[in-house]
């Protein structure tokens, strides 16, 4: 029974886990103030996203968040609201142009949903049919207790007193 709440604990907690795919972007000490960028490449040399401030925990809606360091930030996405592709971090200067830090290939993560479903009914499935399987089985051996079969006891075929092995003395000369 310990072994499967250990099962469950484990395969709750894996169920809950988010994929999140992550960025690094560093950058100069001197470009810290300025916005940071995220954008999905749409050429060689142009992308398209949106704008946030150093300071954002958290942008796009709750899809992404940020995290600062003294020299980088790092991008990390739980989901795509631009598709699947090449996407960049970096900063955008002063004359409005994109200051290219870094690029991933991102994907979607619909894949990592599914798995997550299919793992949430196992989680679900596995405490029932362990449960169902206990009182069948426990059912099934108390029925045949009940009709008389041997479970694992031994079955004698012989009868338990054996002629052959009669006292000499009858109870009237032992007094």
């Amino acid at each position: 029974m310990l072994s499967l709440f250990s099962v469950l604990f484990l395969a709750v907690g894996v169920s809950e886990a988010a994929y999140w795919q992550r960025l690094t972007c560093p950058y100069e000490q001197s470009f810290q103030s300025l916005q940071r960028v995220w954008c999905r490449q749409s050429s060689a040399e142009c992308c398209t996203g949106f704008a946030f401030d150093p300071d954002a925990p958290s942008v796009d809606g709750g899809r992404m968040e940020v995290e600062e360091g003294t020299d980088s930030f790092t991008v990390f996405v739980q989901e795509l609201s631009h598709g699947e592709g090449v996407y960049w971090c970096g900063l955008l200067s002063e004359d409005k142009t994109i200051i290219k830090l870094a690029e991933g290939d991102f994907h979607s993560s619909s894949g990592v949903h599914v798995w997550a479903v299919i793992r949430l009914i196992v989680v679900i499935l596995l405490p029932v049919v362990t449960i169902f399987g206990y009182i069948y089985f426990n059912a099934k051996t108390k029925h045949r207790r009940k009709r008389g079969e041997a479970c694992d006891d031994v079955t004698v075929s012989r009868p338990l007193a054996d002629p052959q092995y009669e006292n000499a003395a009858s109870p009237m000369e032992l007094e």
